[in-house]
């Protein structure tokens, strides 16, 4: 069975432990944020909003300007979305949980 190569990454990141090993994508690429990024986010985010990694989902990823990547996040069993930014070097600016 063949999967979306975009659906791949996101199994990924919800894997228990964040290993990638396991994962047939090689790239874990999100909205153009490159893969350091997206696993510093979730690790960030896990440990900011005191959650285990793996209730973590990347819902999706845009680059609103140059050098800084936004990561939309799922936490937790009810989903609630947060957010993640990361400039050009994948540090984490900040992880807040969105408003309702």
């Amino acid at each position: 069975m063949t999967m979306r190569s975009s659906f791949i990454p996101l199994a990924c990141v919800a894997a228990a432990g964040l290993s990638l090993a396991a994962c047939n994508s090689t790239s874990l690429r999100v909205g153009g944020a490159p893969e350091a990024s997206v696993k510093n986010c979730v690790n960030v985010a896990a440990r900011e909003l005191r959650v285990p990694a793996a209730s973590i989902v990347v819902d999706s990823g845009y680059t609103p300007r140059d050098g800084v990547y936004t990561i939309d996040l799922k936490v937790g069993p009810q989903g609630r979305p947060a957010v993640c930014t990361t400039d050009e070097n994948s540090a984490v600016l900040g992880v807040v949980y969105k408003r309702p």
